[in-house]
């Protein structure tokens, strides 16, 4: 194998940038994003490559984007129904208690 040679991405509007690793394998390709594990590709030329990873990387972050859209729904769902207020209530009570400290 060859040596692996980074290439950067920013990910428009949030300022963000994700490292495609990529190296030569025999007679192909592989890459792989380091801050997101889940995407990883070989292929059989660099460009290839190249566009497999970023396709992955947009359709990755987009599953991500929705799971969090899920996830700020259910929270505002479980705030306005009250099944958060215990754990509310037991933060106060250990605050008041000495147990922690206001940052």
């Amino acid at each position: 194998m060859e040596k692996v040679v980074p290439h950067s991405l920013e990910k428009q509007g949030i300022g963000e940038t994700y490292t495609f690793h990529i190296q030569k394998n025999g007679d192909g390709w592989i890459g792989w994003i380091q801050e997101i594990p889940e995407v990883t590709a070989e292929e059989g030329t660099r460009e290839k490559l190249v566009n497999t990873l970023t396709t992955e990387f947009k359709r990755t972050l987009n599953e991500y984007e929705i799971q969090a859209e899920l996830w700020d729904k259910q929270f505002e769902e479980d705030v306005k129904a009250g099944r958060l207020d215990r754990f509310a209530e037991e933060a106060l009570h250990d605050f008041q208690e000495g147990k922690c400290e206001e940052i």
